[in-house]
């Protein structure tokens, strides 16, 4: 993947059009040294800048697009805290003490968009309304009660669950056969959030360097050379945190991820009679497919909605059909309401939908693997990497998933296995 050849330029976002925050950003100017140099200016690189920098450390930010370029500027928006899995099942993989450490730091993951938010002003229409979980079948729902249950007996509190009643009330759509809802998730305007938090990490003293494409990463002379088009910069520690768009720079972490593109589309405006129909209580909303959908209105009556889309991205306005069949099978209603914005962006995954902080040499990190929540994971990742590398400890003093992803197949084989779980997910959403 190189830059140019991206779907970005040819499907530009709605977020792209609405952002508030300005970027930033500066080109880097020639050759230079610092402490930490970071590469990719999405959530986790800036977070951990925020982090380097407000405790003197000289951190460089480096990303060959513009700040949230990648993932962090096309996502939904949504601020989904937690991990995947309940207490109970990370205490079952990874032991009592590092499990129940694990769903803590998960609980709190949306807390920590807030923080930031608060702390630097962002101007990114943050919306603390909650995220609907709505059961799209049988099995669904009983996945769905299931997550309730083990996730408020573990302690986890803001979650109720919710009839097919309260489910259509609060989505504007007779879709669904119940669902719950999680009271301390909500929304944001992702692009501006990125760039809020490039403002605030250059109020602290750190650089940011947009239009910089990390061509490699190497080890010289007991210092890391990152060589771009535009300059050398020369630092003691390197983060990745390039995630999908690692684009070859680290082989142990292209080997640990599945890159998928998500396609996203924006309505035209709806009437006010026809808006104030769907989320009234401007919840974010993602369902329990496995292949799920994802949407929510935004502040001008915008619905935002999005799904799985082609392994290697959309090359026409016919290839988001699909997306916009999936909403018109929740909002019959919408027939005749017009698209304004279509757009895509890659997500990673990992095999065992865990994100993943790694170190494959020493002073060179890697986090990566947000398998689709990464506004809220992402920022608290960040967090937690400036302090790792603060306290020397090394990876010894997480209690995340550390190491390597479990590896998976390269070429083509990779291409073909995304493919075959695509298709039996979408299989499985109709018969399971």
């Amino acid at each position: 993947m190189t830059y140019p050849s991206d779907c970005l330029p040819r499907f530009p976002s709605y977020w792209a059009e609405t952002a508030e925050e300005a970027d930033l950003s500066t080109p880097l100017d020639g050759d230079a040294t610092c402490d930490v140099a970071v590469v990719g200016a999405g959530y986790t690189g800036l977070s951990c800048a925020v982090g380097l920098a407000e405790q003197g450390v000289d951190v460089r930010v480096l990303d060959g697009g513009c700040v949230g370029w990648g993932g962090s500027g096309r996502n939904s928006g949504s601020v989904i805290r937690g991990f995947k899995s309940s207490r109970t099942d990370l205490v079952r993989s990874f032991g009592t003490e590092r499990g129940g450490a694990m769903a803590a730091f998960g609980d709190g993951t949306a807390a920590a968009v807030y923080e930031m938010v608060e702390r630097f002003g962002i101007a990114c229409d943050l919306r603390r309304s909650g995220w609907l979980l709505p059961a799209h079948n049988v099995a669904g729902m009983r996945r769905t009660e299931e997550r309730f249950r083990s996730w408020t007996a573990d302690g986890t509190e803001g979650l109720e669950m919710l009839s097919r009643e309260e489910v259509s009330q609060m989505l504007g759509s007779d879709a669904y056969l119940g669902g719950m809802i999680d009271r301390e998730c909500g929304a944001l305007h992702p692009l501006s959030y990125a760039r809020g938090l490039a403002r605030g990490a250059i109020g602290l003293g750190a650089k940011v360097h947009g239009d910089t494409e990390v061509l490699s990463v190497r080890k010289r002379d007991g210092l890391w050379e990152l060589r771009s088009a535009r300059g050398t910069v020369r630092a003691e520690r390197v983060l990745i945190a390039a995630n999908a768009y690692i684009g070859g720079l680290e082989p142990r972490v292209e080997r640990s991820i599945a890159t998928i593109h998500t396609h996203m589309i924006a309505t035209e405006p709806l009437p006010a009679p026809l808006a104030g129909q769907i989320l009234p209580g401007q919840q974010t909303a993602s369902d329990s497919r496995r292949i799920l959908y994802y949407w929510h209105r935004e502040r001008d009556n915008r619905i935002l909605f999005g799904t799985r889309g082609l392994l290697d991205g959309p090359r026409g306005n016919r290839d988001f059909d699909h997306v916009h069949a999936a909403l018109l099978s929740i909002y019959p209603q919408l027939k005749g309401i017009g698209i304004s914005h279509r757009w895509a962006g890659r997500v990673a995954m990992t095999k065992d939908f865990m994100p993943h902080i790694d170190e494959p040499e020493p002073g060179l990190w890697a986090a990566y693997g947000y398998c689709g929540r990464g506004v809220a994971m992402a920022t608290s990742y960040g967090r937690l990497l400036s302090r790792a590398m603060l306290s020397n400890a090394g990876l010894g003093g997480i209690d995340l998933p550390r190491g390597p992803a479990p590896r998976l197949p390269g070429g083509a084989l990779k291409s073909l296995g995304i493919v075959a779980a695509t298709q039996l997910y979408k299989l499985m959403d109709v018969i399971d």
